[in-house]
């Protein structure tokens, strides 16, 4: 017999910011995301975190403006 698994239940703030996270380490790749499809990904999650998770929302607005201006980006850290 397996064992039963344990679900581990994510808020909706850490799914963003996980996802973001995913995004955000794709500019680092050995071959980078091109910077336009992240920054287009990053908008999106943003949207929905403004409206659910204010302060994840101004977190990624950080980003943003940083991967724009092309500066090194770090994760998004869990509040």
């Amino acid at each position: 017999m397996t064992k039963p698994s344990i679900a581990v239940q994510v808020t909706p703030a850490q799914a963003i910011i996980n996802e973001a996270n995913r995004v955000i380490a794709t500019l680092n790749y050995s071959t980078p995301a091109d910077r336009e499809m992240v920054e287009s990904v990053l908008e999106s999650l943003k949207a929905v975190a403004d409206v659910i998770a204010p302060a994840v929302g101004k977190t990624l607005g950080i980003r943003l403006i940083a991967i724009r201006n092309k500066i090194h980006v770090n994760s998004i850290q869990a509040a």
